[in-house]
């Protein structure tokens, strides 16, 4: 589920009321609550899905809920025992690929957070600035000192000190679709077999999860759901899906090595008495552009389809340019993953870098005021950073944000400088940093969580 819809802009200002809640751990037991809360906030139900079913997916023991104290708006009756929620998040303990040293990829703990909504009725009073708060301040006193997100609204999560480090790019393809990608790439492809399998069973939702682990390893900018995440995440509930086949999950393998999985379903549709299916993408990932390929020759190839749409992508995707391009994909796209630095001197020791950097950053991060000083980035030839308190002049002065922004190795400082984000106050500084930080190819985008 995405973040933050009920948790819309402003901020309270002078024309507005701020309301203190209180800061309460959600169990099992508040299920009626949390679904009435999600309702309001999202205004959707899945028809036939229990409340268990709902909830399956939260982790518990990270799943907080804010109550009003004083002064306290009514926020209607409820609907089940307990006062209505006035808002609540929660997190799961995921990981994300970002670059290691010198063009290698570095998978990373990161702390996912989602299911953020205001009770509609509490906008607009501090309960979301008290929530992140907390949220932020509970990471680094777990030492998670990288925290990510989906934003369903992204006005909000920039002013929390999260940047926007991936584009989610979706393409549209033609049935039977020529994936142009030279004799030795398409001979390659021809070594991998595929089959697929309805993703809903605990057996086929094991080797989603090995698969997906798989390719992020090979994958700049993936995000890994947990084991515990993957045992629920695909079950497929016949009155939410409609009319639309179960999700469906096929296999890329060379010989007893599992080399990539895609996620799909086909939706059925006849115009004129001639077949015009649908073939939506969830997800695709691979070790190997052999294993991309093989798996794409196979999605465009259905009976009875006429497109396939392929979301999750990224701006240099091979399977953009097998393709044709831009104007043959008809390409679309938009922010993805937004990362946030909550301690900014493990996460930037964490990662690699390109090539050799020595400077001072000047980091503001007023929700994180540990966060809040001057710090050192040196990295060697070797690629390995660290990042270490200084007293010592800057060369940068950064929002914290711009280092969200540019963890994964695209949006370079040096741009987000020239958009007016960063402050260079040493000459060379910006493209310098940049150069060190920049990946080797464009981040993918995340899965939805």
């Amino acid at each position: 589920m995405s973040n933050d819809p009920g948790a819309t802009l402003p901020e309270p200002g002078p024309a507005q009321s701020t309301t203190q809640a209180t800061m309460v751990a959600l169990i099992p037991a508040d299920a009626d609550r949390i679904m009435a809360l999600e309702h309001l906030v999202w205004f959707e139900i899945a028809p036939g899905v229990s409340v268990e079913d709902n909830l399956a997916e939260l982790d518990f023991e990270r799943t907080r809920g804010a109550e009003l104290t004083s002064p306290a708006p009514r926020l209607g009756a409820a609907a089940a025992a307990g006062a209505p929620l006035a808002g609540m998040y929660a997190s799961w303990a995921m990981a994300v690929t970002a670059p290691g040293p010198k063009g290698t990829l570095a998978r990373l703990p990161m702390n996912g957070l989602t299911w953020v909504g205001v009770h509609p009725d509490a906008r607009r009073r501090g309960i979301l600035r008290q929530m992140m708060t907390e949220h932020l301040g509970t990471a680094h006193d777990h030492g998670e000192a990288v925290a990510g997100l989906q934003a369903a609204e992204p006005g909000i999560y920039g002013r929390f000190g999260y940047g926007a480090a991936s584009l989610d790019v979706t393409l549209t393809l033609g049935r039977g679709a020529d994936l142009s990608a030279g004799p030795a790439l398409e001979e390659a492809a021809r070594q991998v077999g595929t089959h697929f399998v309805p993703a809903g069973t605990p057996e086929a939702m094991e080797v989603i999860q090995r698969a997906h682990l798989g390719a992020a390893d090979h994958t700049l900018g993936a995000v890994t759901r947990t084991d515990s995440m993957a045992r629920v995440w695909f079950r497929d509930h016949p009155t939410a899906r409609g009319n639309k086949e179960p999700l469906q999950a096929m296999f890329a393998t060379r010989g007893d090595e599992l080399t990539g999985y895609a996620l799909f379903r086909r939706s059925s549709k006849w115009e004129h008495n001639l077949p015009g299916g649908e073939v939506t993408v969830r997800e695709i990932g691979a070790v190997d552009p052999a294993s991309l390929l093989a798996l794409a020759q196979r999605l465009v190839d259905f009976d009875l389809t006429s497109t396939v749409t392929v979301h999750g992508r990224g701006i240099d995707d091979p399977l953009l340019w097998w393709a044709g391009g831009p104007r043959q994909t008809r390409l679309r796209s938009g922010d993805s993953l937004w990362v946030r630095l909550v301690d900014v001197d493990k996460a930037m020791t964490a990662r690699g870098y390109a090539q050799a950097v020595d400077v001072v950053l000047d980091v503001v991060d007023p929700v994180c005021p540990w966060n809040e000083r001057r710090w050192r980035l040196t990295a060697g030839a070797d690629g390995v950073g660290r990042c270490v308190p200084t007293d010592d002049e800057p060369d940068l002065r950064l929002p914290v944000a711009a280092l969200g922004a540019a963890y994964l190795g695209s949006r370079p400082i040096a741009a987000q400088a020239a958009a007016g984000a960063v402050t260079e106050l040493r000459p060379g500084a910006a493209a310098e940093l940049s150069r060190a930080m920049r990946g080797d190819v464009e981040p993918i985008a995340a899965i939805n969580f």
